[in-house]
């Protein structure tokens, strides 16, 4: 007797998740996929120092943050921030290389989601000189808006040596 009422409280504590969240495990995987994408998008965007792909990455709102691994400050809203320090930072490297190097953890709700992991990166001055090489810890949080997923924050923190 004791048993079936382990193995049923067990049932429902794995569909738990789903049924909080109102999601079936397809919609969910699916909602990964598409975070992953549009993760994807913004290191593509990064790399290619992209303006107009950096914009349809970031959702153009007020309360969206970027904390860059060379960042002196938190920078918030992306007309009035986040945008031009991208535009600062393509104007300042002549190459940006910047991938996912592991991702620790995808999650969604289905409104919001988030990329936890690493990234590598290399940044050529256009100043020249040797380039700065680095790796960090990466935080990108992403907000659906319609059927797109968009960037609301990105912190990305230099790995010590």
């Amino acid at each position: 007797m004791e048993r079936r009422h382990i193995f049923g409280g067990a049932a429902v504590l794995a569909v738990t998740p789903w049924l909080i969240n109102g999601k079936d495990a397809n919609a969910q995987s699916a909602d990964f996929e598409a975070i992953k994408t549009a993760n994807q998008a913004f290191y593509a965007a990064l790399s290619a120092r992209d303006l107009k792909a950096m914009e349809a990455v970031w959702a153009n709102k007020p309360y969206v943050v970027n904390i860059g691994p060379r960042s002196k400050t938190v920078l918030v809203g992306y007309d009035a921030a986040v945008s031009k320090y991208w535009a600062r930072s393509f104007d300042f490297f002549s190459q940006i290389t910047a991938s996912v190097a592991s991702i620790a953890q995808v999650y969604s709700d289905g409104k919001i989601g988030y990329v936890i992991g690493t990234e590598s990166a290399k940044l050529q001055p256009k100043s020249g000189g040797d380039p700065l090489t680095f790796d960090t810890f990466v935080t990108n949080i992403f907000e659906k808006n319609d059927a797109a997923w968009q960037m609301i924050s990105h912190h990305g923190q230099m790995i010590p040596n």
